[in-house]
């Protein structure tokens, strides 16, 4: 029984090593000016439909920032194929996050940094109004995590 016991813990700790969750060791960039955002990012994110209920996990995304006035950033968020928006916003303040649009569409972003890599977090909502209920509905989103390619 003892031989049996040993090699079964030994296989169970092999499997459970694998699950275990990496820290990336990014931090919220707090404080970052805004040059800090602009650049090219790439990365994956999951879809969502409201219309099937369906999700698909490892969607292709892409993202485009640019300062093209002062503060304000132009933001194109891509996924090929399921979703495309651009917003833009003036951004005055160095929070590690920026809340965009409104209503029928949404874009919240968080960027964050580690040494001289910076990552963004987002979630891109498009919205359609309930007249039943009063409220806005989530018909289709994007959360996504994206790594900085390019400046």
């Amino acid at each position: 029984m003892k031989k049996l016991v040993i090699p079964i813990l030994i296989v169970i700790a092999v499997f459970f090593q694998h699950c275990k969750k990496e820290s990336d060791n990014f931090s919220y960039c707090t404080g970052c000016p805004i040059s800090s955002w602009v650049g090219f990012y790439s990365g994956s994110g999951t879809y969502f439909t409201a219309n099937t209920g369906e999700t698909t996990d490892g969607v292709e995304v892409t993202v485009s920032i640019t300062n093209n006035y002062n503060s304000n950033l132009v933001v194109n968020v891509e996924a090929p194929g399921y979703i495309s928006e651009s917003f833009s916003k003036s951004k005055t303040d160095e929070y590690h996050y920026i809340l965009m649009g409104s209503g029928s569409r949404i874009l919240d972003i968080g960027l964050k940094k580690k040494g001289n890599e910076y990552k963004l977090d987002g979630t891109l909502k498009r919205n359609s109004w309930n007249k039943i209920d009063s409220v806005w509905v989530v018909d289709r989103s994007l959360t996504f995590q994206v790594n900085k390619t390019a400046p």
